[in-house]
């Protein structure tokens, strides 16, 4: 995707013919002799067959858990996504536009999208300060830049939340603390994709999923080295700096050739805590020691139907009170890799999709920093594999897959006794050099197996599709679900949507072993299941000549665009941590809650211009829970019922712009304070900015979080931080 001040600087177009559908008739052949013809309806199976006749394979992403039914080329090429809506390829020399054939594509479902330009444009340091400008998601966080940030959605918890990175599993089933330890460099994301609600093929999205893609093929636009034998290259350098001894410097290169990509970055991050408005002496204190260090490493290569990456991240950071206000001084050190492939084959009618993938994820606890004592030590590793197969007819398409995951945890606390003479090294002046992550006294292992089986038709403007699935683990046994779900698009009115899906999620290991602090696990948990119905609209209006962004459709008015989604969510058997004033010791213990329904309304309205008025945008979120016991001091009791964004991206004066983004939340509920008193949160209204000077080449930037310096809590009684002014000096070689 292009960045906003490419799009609306170009201002000459082809001229061209639209043929409202396809036809077969001869005066439309003759019409198009020697012309650029746009086709606006095709029937599904038409395009599929074109694809597979010319041999055009898609790389598919398929998470980690499961393997997503089917991902086809969105309109900007791209095939690491979330499905989108559209997809755009050559028929001899007609450009196709047509909905694609996974159940949840955006015939089907709401997803929001934030691409490069716009992240440029944001005061951001990491994925987690970007998720928190995006409509329904709850960003909550411990420490400094989002060193430790918990994402969750539609009142949903943080273990309900997937996070993937070009469609491959990110998530991690020790905890959901760990999801977003994502290595990947801020400079190398070309989009981020949040897709609202569940799927059944997406196995551990039980309230959603968020997709990262990073940069895909360097157009010659885009690039800024070009050779005469086809290879273009990109490199992104930049250097941030502010307050609190704030440094992050990233590098970001892309080079193409012929049909081969890669892809490589790097960046390296440290603050020394933060500054908070008003602090008590113990928040004071804490907020000093929320220092960290964070570096990432990642590398990608496609070639063909090939995708592979592999990436790295070593974060330290202190936490002050992040799980407790017995200390200040608590810390966390993850250390975390993954690695994968990915592979794409067409032959006549059939394809055929395979992925493979490992992730490990190391982790130490201090409830002092520099003391091992009640400490914990852990290194899960997860190992999957899918396969999944779909045939393309003139009904539609049939898919059908299965997936294998083993899940393997090595620990301190979590688990069994696997091994009765291992280490146990969180005591005292135990050296970390001696630590054997695969000598620890406990741990697991569990064993997943996923499939699922659908079909999809196309007629007209109308799409539907109907799916069985299912998820085998070798403790928690069988359990089947399905889905069903239908989209009409209107020739100018959009589109809406109607889908009724179930959900799965697995206790975590944290749920059902924990023993330490205040908290006790449960082994007789039963696994999340819920069953969601949603009903939505998309809509997009051109009021002119200027080119859209989604569409490419012409407007001198602008671009208006808008989006409503309304869902119901019954929840059973919700795993919670309640709290049982008769246990003294562990009063906090993990149990499947009766019911958890939650139900809301997700708006999003977007106005653009060009680039004076490059982007006005209002988006708005409601959740309410209706849950059982609520006097058992529930964590679900403190939900983000109401979220409000407003967000202004401007011109000022030729490369001289500015954005501004205004956040309104209200959380339900009460927590306690450092001092140990009740208090009810408050609602709170936040002000970023950013102030930004860019061209072709460079671009430097002044930008503030929290401008107004507000006091607030966003989870329990962590004092987040006040302002916090930053400058970005950017430079594209």
């Amino acid at each position: 995707m292009k960045s906003a001040i490419q799009m609306f600087k170009n201002y000459s177009f082809k001229t061209g013919i639209r043929f409202r559908r396809f036809s077969h008739k001869a005066y439309a052949a003759f019409r198009s002799l020697h012309r650029e013809v746009t086709i606006g309806h095709v029937a599904g199976y038409m395009t599929d067959l074109e694809m597979l006749k010319h041999g055009k394979s898609v790389a598919v992403a398929l998470c980690g858990l499961f393997c997503i039914p089917t991902m086809a080329e969105n309109s900007s090429g791209t095939a690491d996504s979330i499905p989108l809506t559209d997809r755009q390829l050559s028929l001899q020399e007609v450009l196709v536009v047509s909905q694609k054939a996974e159940v949840h594509s955006e015939a089907f479902r709401l997803i929001t999208q934030v691409s490069h330009a716009e992240i440029e444009a944001l005061p951001i340091q990491t994925v987690a300060d970007i998720l928190q400008y995006l409509p329904g998601l709850d960003v909550r966080t411990r420490g400094a830049n989002g060193s430790q940030a918990d994402i969750s959605m539609r009142g949903g918890t943080f273990d309900q939340v997937l996070v993937l990175l070009n469609g491959v599993s990110m998530s991690d089933f020790h905890t959901g603390h760990y999801a977003l330890n994502v290595p990947i460099t801020p400079a190398m994301i070309e989009r981020i994709e949040v897709l609202q609600g569940t799927s059944a093929h997406l196995h551990g999205a039980f309230s959603g999923a968020i997709n990262i893609v990073t940069k895909q093929t360097v157009s010659n636009n885009e690039a800024q080295t070009t050779s005469n034998r086809g290879t273009t290259s990109q490199t992104i350098l930049r250097l941030d700096g502010g307050m609190n001894g704030l440094v992050h410097p990233q590098v970001a290169a892309s080079v193409a050739h012929k049909e081969a990509q890669f892809n490589i970055a790097t960046d390296y991050s440290r603050a020394e805590g933060y500054l908070a408005p008003q602090p008590t002496e113990k928040e004071a204190l804490a907020c000093r020691n929320s220092d960290f260090q964070l570096a990432n490493l990642y590398f990608q290569t496609r070639w063909r139907g090939l995708d592979v990456q592999a990436g790295a991240q070593w974060k330290d950071a202190g936490l002050g009170m992040g799980y407790g206000f017995g200390s200040q001084d608590q810390f966390d050190a993850t250390r975390t890799a993954f690695a994968s492939a990915k592979y794409a084959h067409r032959w006549g009618a059939w394809r055929l999709d395979a992925q493979a993938a490992y992730r490990a994820n190391y982790d130490r606890y201090e409830w002092h920093r520099g003391q091992r004592l009640y400490g914990n030590f852990h290194f899960a590793q997860t190992a999957s594999a899918a396969l999944a197969a779909h045939y393309a007819s003139r009904v539609g398409t049939t898919s059908f897959g299965i997936s294998i995951r083993n899940e393997n945890m090595h620990s301190t606390n979590l688990g069994d006794t696997i091994n009765p003479d291992g280490q146990v090294p969180n005591v005292t002046d135990f050296p970390l050099s001696n630590v054997r992550v695969l000598d620890l006294v406990r741990g697991g292992n569990r064993f997943h197996v996923n499939y699922f089986a659908e079909q999809t038709f196309y007629y007209a403007g109308l799409s539907a599709s109907i799916g069985i699935n299912g998820t085998y683990n070798t403790r928690f046994g069988h359990h089947p679900g399905g889905s069903v779900n239908i989209g009409y698009a209107f020739g100018k009115g959009g589109t809406v949507y109607l889908n009724a899906n179930r959900s799965l999620r697995m206790p975590t290991f944290t749920d059902l072993y924990y023993n330490a602090g205040n908290q006790l696990g449960n082994r007789d948990l039963k696994p999340e299941k819920a069953w969601l119905l949603s009903l939505g609209y998309k809509g997009e209006w051109k009021l002119g000549n200027l080119k859209s962004q989604i569409s490419n459709v012409k407007s001198d008015k602008g671009v208006l665009s808008l989006s409503a989604d309304c869902y119901y969510r019954w929840g059973r058997d919700i795993i919670d941590w309640v709290y049982v004033p008769t246990d003294v010791k562990r009063p906090y213990h993990a149990q499947n809650q009766q019911r958890v329904d939650a139900t809301g309304i997700e708006i999003s309205v977007a106005y653009r211009l060009n680039e004076w008025l490059r982007c006005v945008a209002v988006d708005y979120a409601y959740t309410y829970l209706n849950l059982d016991l609520k006097e058992a001091g529930s964590r679900y009791l403190d939900y983000l019922s109401h979220k409000l964004s407003i967000r202004l991206e401007h011109g000022i004066y030729k490369g001289l712009g500015a954005s501004w983004t205004v956040r309104f939340q209200k959380r339900e509920g009460q927590f306690n304070d450092a001092e140990g008193a009740v208090q009810d949160y408050r609602p709170v209204w936040l002000l970023d900015g950013s102030v930004f000077w860019q061209n072709r080449y460079l671009r430097v930037a002044a930008e503030c979080t929290n401008m107004t310096h507000t006091r607030y809590y966003d989870y329990g009684g962590i004092l987040q931080p006040g302002a916090w002014a930053k400058v970005s000096i950017q430079a594209k070689l």
